[in-house]
């Protein structure tokens, strides 16, 4: 039993402690509520914590709504005012996780109603955590530090994002309604730093050599890199600067 404090005693289950719990003194745990509405404790943690955007999977459907897999023993409520669409057992649904009145979680599928369209909270070139929503005919919706939406263009030469999928992404520009437009490119200095330990991977994985250069053609570098030759020429030239690589006739070599 744990002191919860205000929350009185908390169990929290033998099949969760260690041999030697006893001579524990203090643990770090998550609270959840149990069926009958009384404080639990947990070691382990949730897929997705309040105020977060996740993708989860349905385990089960109910009259009160469907119940999501998120890693703790009682699966996450999604009401059925909260759903847009019917979830299926089986399949998986992007939500955010937020709490009712009473500060119990349940999950809302409705995310324009929690995540908001504009934003004046970063500075071109910022970096944020993204997570993808869906594919639209202009780039990718994504969910923006769990808290705004954006629209994010991916670098040509990387395999489509799927929903889901976390990203470091990068403030495009700042547009005049308000509105972020990403990409997953670093600026300036960064990204030709990041470019070039890829091609210095690529090149430990080719046997130190590969078959790319000045001379070589603007799609055969987008095929490789998924870059443009200016910036594989500004990658190449400071790896060569900094004695990384020499260049040569029919490409570039590890050194």
């Amino acid at each position: 039993m744990l002191d919860g404090e205000d929350l009185g005693e908390v169990l929290l289950p033998a099949r969760e402690l260690a041999d030697d719990a006893a001579d524990v003194e203090a643990l770090e745990v998550f609270l959840y509520e149990d069926g009958d509405g009384r404080p639990r404790a947990t070691l382990g943690r949730p897929k997705a914590m309040p105020g977060e955007v996740a993708r989860l999977r349905v385990v089960d459907t109910s009259r009160v709504g469907a119940f999501l897999d998120w890693g703790l023993p009682k699966d996450l409520l999604l009401p059925f005012a909260e759903q847009g669409n019917r979830p299926e057992v089986g399949r998986w649904q992007l939500v955010k996780v937020v709490r009712d009145r009473d500060g119990r979680p349940f999950a809302s599928a409705l995310l324009d109603r929690h995540l908001e369209d504009t934003c004046d909270a970063y500075r071109q070139g910022d970096s944020v955590p993204l997570m993808v929503v869906q594919s639209t005919d202009l780039g990718y919706k994504v969910a923006v530090d769990n808290r705004y939406w954006g629209l994010l263009q991916a670098p040509p030469g990387v395999a489509p994002p799927r929903p889901g999928q976390r990203f470091t992404g990068y403030v495009q520009r700042l547009r005049a309604d308000g509105r972020l437009s990403l990409t997953l490119d670093p600026p300036g200095a960064a990204k030709s730093d990041q470019l070039g330990e890829r091609i210095l991977a690529r090149l430990e994985a080719s046997d130190g050599f590969l078959a790319l250069g000045d001379k070589s053609s603007p799609e055969a570098i987008r095929a490789a890199f998924g870059c443009s030759k200016n910036a594989f020429k500004q990658a190449i030239g400071k790896l060569y600067k900094a004695g990384r690589i020499a260049i040569e006739r029919d490409g570039i070599r590890r050194l």
